[in-house]
């Protein structure tokens, strides 16, 4: 503050003084501790609840089991091509005169089968138990949470320690002193129109506790009809040959005929019709929950606090 000015028949105020006089008048309030025994807020609201991305350390599903009905299959534009390979086998045997065998080809034949649509009626029941299944870091983003309205709310043990007022100390004009101490003050209450808080964000994340859901049951679910996205071919699909003897002369000479057939399957299109999916869950398990979080806008409005109490104050 600027020195006090003084008219010219004043005595000289000594710089000193001055300086000790300024440090007197800018003082800090310190309050070891305020203390409240109970309280009750008519009123507590929250703007809003901000969220960060959660992060699960664990999800363990238990007993997964899962059951695909297909009421049929058609198989649409079926082509078969039946390839015959053709081979004569034969052998001599004259004794003394010498023996001999040999195959000789007598070259194939391949002739496509138009077999159209083939519908298989009634395929049996897919079913398939998975007894555990874990996954690890799982990341999850959470929404705000805005316009909390808790209603009333009472509370106990209100303590606030080590309480400087204000953090950057205050000018008092026309008192001088050089300190003040007061060891304790006590008041039955205390009235404050609304408390608000216009926003806090803890540094360390909010630790939910581990979180457990029982048995769910999936209910039956239509599924549209599945169709292959392309044709199916299958190649080289070989029947068990066949031989037919053409000649023979007792042990001396004889000749057979074989014929080995290959088959080729072309499917134009595979449809999976009246299907219908069915699953149930024994439990879930999620561990290890933890979210960043702000509060913004908290509000206690008809504030009061009873047994109210303040430890030191010092000036």
């Amino acid at each position: 503050m600027p020195p006090p000015t003084s008219s010219p028949n004043a005595p000289a105020i000594d710089q000193g003084l001055l300086d000790q006089l300024e440090a007197a008048l800018r003082r800090r309030i310190t309050v070891d501790r305020i203390g409240s025994t109970s309280g009750r807020a008519e009123r507590v609201h929250i703007d809003r609840i901000a969220v960060g991305e959660a992060s699960i350390e664990q999800v363990t599903i238990e007993d997964l089991a899962a059951r695909l009905a297909c009421g049929s299959a058609i198989l649409r534009n079926v082509r078969a091509i039946l390839e015959l390979h053709f081979e004569v086998h034969w052998s001599y045997d004259l004794k003394w005169f010498g023996s001999d065998s040999g195959v000789k080809t007598l070259g194939s034949k391949a002739k496509p089968i138009p077999l159209h649509d083939i519908r298989i009626p009634m395929l049996r029941d897919i079913a398939f138990d998975i007894p555990a299944a874990t996954v690890t870091d799982v990341a999850a983003t959470v929404l705000p949470v805005t316009e909390v309205a808790l209603g009333a709310a009472a509370f106990e043990g209100l303590a606030i320690d080590d309480t400087r007022l204000p953090s950057d100390g205050f000018q008092i004009a026309g008192l001088d002193f050089a300190s003040l101490e007061i060891e304790s003050f006590a008041a039955p209450a205390a009235d404050s129109r609304q408390l608000t808080i216009a926003r806090f964000a803890p540094e360390e994340p909010l630790r939910l506790p581990d979180i457990g859901l029982g048995t769910i049951q999936l209910p039956e679910v239509e599924v549209p009809d599945v169709a292959s996205p392309e044709p199916v071919t299958l190649m080289d699909i070989q029947p068990e040959t066949f031989e037919a003897p053409v000649f023979k002369i007792g042990d001396l000479f004889k000749a057979v005929f074989v014929a080995t057939p290959v088959l080729h399957l072309q499917i134009g299109e595979l449809v999976l019709s009246e299907l219908s999916a069915t699953a149930s869950i024994a439990g879930v398990q999620i561990q290890g929950v933890g979210t960043p979080v702000a509060v913004e806008g908290v509000r206690l409005g008809e504030l009061r606090l009873d047994g109210l109490s303040v430890d030191r104050i010092a000036v």
